[in-house]
């Protein structure tokens, strides 16, 4: 029998035994994802976490056209990026325009971007607390992924996840006032991936004073002892038909599955982020710094094991991109605040790893002592550090996405973006002159192994003009607006 001749195709053959359309990458004997290789895959990686991406005694990267004319800073270089500056795009200089030039009265610091990071438009609700703000236009996740769709592709929108997300400061939105929720259990995700069974995350409930959802828990798992197992005789059929090469990406990505679920088993035996009622009632907060509080949140045990369900949700969107279920991924790593998030997986600046301390006494609505919020006001050494993490999740997705391979002996970083974003500069709300951090060129579209200096008053609808377009579904207006009208441009720069 001929390889191109197969009796199922990849996405029939996973229909047939019942698993997800992510079990199996991407494979050269089906005629539907060779195609979809040879007319050029792009994949966009939206990653974004609050706070700021410097504080007030730590600089961003020096300016520079070559990999060798600019420096990282020196809490780049520990986040051990240097290995990859050829595949970095570094922007310094974004401002948050639309926070600052809406109309209506209410919170515009950088707790209150989250709305517009994504979406570049006037609020339909801008309020004194960031946890009523609803967006005024869809997010650039929602416009690319339906784009596609109205393309042909038959994949996912977009896959959104988040990791320690306890308030309703949200980054997708498929139009004004209609928030996507990001789904929070990993154990959800990988059912949605792989065994083919889950009931999508219920709708956000965005008014204050009522009970905000948490994504829906699939601990059907011991995951029918295992998807693998359950399947493992016909992939290995299936296998058997494909060629030499089709068969080794196989293996690569089910050892990879493999690796996740078992992941997935020990966290939840050790009680890491699984189930739990809920994240807690959203409740408006006072004072100078007006992120919402959460009501019913245990300081001490919300955050434990944040790092390790942050980069367990990176792993499923990398395995959701080789299998072609999705081209855009949206991945949050707390909330527009995060004042309860505390890293007791760094030491701070005495050595000893961070641990929950208890409200932060200048002011409680910053959450706990020791939580990324305070950290953030603090504003010195610990920030440092809290960064150096943060950026360092970007070196992960490079390392993960550059080990995989498609049939074209590309790797997944080659035709993809990973965009690294923040809702402020540094710690202190600052909305202007806002760092980007991008990885991987899109196929060839931007030229990366740069640091750029952008110009000042940059507005953040520029970036995403540019992603809409970089990915072969032109923004607006003939390729020109996202957002408001009055912010039209493309940041043309990134092109080389």
């Amino acid at each position: 029998m001929m390889k191109r001749d197969l009796r199922f195709s990849r996405r029939n053959f996973l229909k047939t035994v019942g698993a997800g359309g992510a079990l199996l990458p991407l494979i050269e004997a089906d005629r539907a994802d060779a195609a979809c290789i040879v007319g050029g895959i792009k994949r966009l990686y939206l990653l974004c976490w609050p706070n700021g991406m410097l504080s007030s005694i730590n600089t961003w990267a020096t300016a520079g056209n070559d990999p060798t004319s600019w420096t990282l800073a020196p809490f780049q270089v520990n986040a051990n990026l240097q290995q990859y500056q050829s595949d970095l795009l570094l922007l310094n200089g974004i401002d948050y325009s639309v926070i600052r030039s809406m109309p209506g009265s209410g919170e515009r610091t950088g707790h209150a971007c989250y709305p517009a990071m994504l979406t570049g438009a006037n609020y339909q609700t801008l309020s004194s607390s960031t946890a009523a703000d609803l967006a005024g236009g869809i997010s650039v996740d929602q416009y690319i992924g339906n784009a596609l769709k109205a393309g042909g592709y038959g994949g996912l929108v977009s896959l959104n996840q988040g990791t320690f997300v306890s308030s309703t400061g949200h980054l997708s939105w498929k139009a004004a006032g209609q928030v996507v929720t990001p789904n929070l259990d990993p154990t959800s995700v990988f059912s949605q991936l792989f065994s083919g069974a889950m009931t999508a995350p219920p709708a956000a409930t965005m008014t204050p004073g009522t009970t905000v959802p948490a994504a829906p828990v699939d601990n059907t798992k011991k995951i029918r002892a295992s998807i693998l197992d359950y399947v493992s005789k016909d992939i290995a059929r299936f296998a058997n038909v494909v060629g030499t090469a089709d068969k080794q990406h196989i293996n690569a990505h089910l050892t990879q599955v493999r690796t996740m679920e078992m992941e997935l088993q020990a966290m939840a035996g050790a009680g890491i982020g699984m189930a739990g009622p809920g994240m807690g009632t959203v409740t408006m907060a006072t004072g100078s710094c007006l992120p919402p509080s959460v009501a019913g949140v245990t300081t001490s045990k919300t955050s434990v094991g944040a790092d390790k369900l942050a980069r367990l949700q990176m792993d499923l969107g990398i395995a959701a991109f080789a299998a072609d279920y999705t081209r855009v991924v949206v991945m949050q790593i707390g909330d527009q605040g995060a004042g309860q998030l505390v890293l007791t997986w760094i030491n701070d600046t005495t050595g000893k790893p961070y641990a929950a301390g208890g409200p932060n006494p200048p002011d409680a609505n910053t959450g706990d002592v020791n939580g990324f919020h305070a950290i953030a006001h603090r504003n010195v050494a610990d920030k440092v550090l809290c960064d150096t993490w943060f950026q360092s999740n970007i070196t992960y997705m490079i390392q993960k996405m550059k080990g995989i391979t498609d049939m074209s002996g590309k790797t997944l970083l080659d035709s993809s973006c990973v965009v690294g974003m923040n809702n402020m500069r540094a710690g202190l709300h600052d909305t202007t002159g806002v760092p980007v951090i991008m990885a991987g060129s899109l196929g060839g579209v931007f030229k990366t192994g740069r640091s750029l200096a952008l110009p000042k008053g940059t507005p953040n609808n520029h970036l995403l003009v540019s992603l809409c377009n970089a990915m072969g579904t032109p923004a607006p207006s003939g390729g020109t607006t996202f957002g408001e009208a009055q912010y039209t441009g493309e940041l043309t720069v990134l092109k080389g």
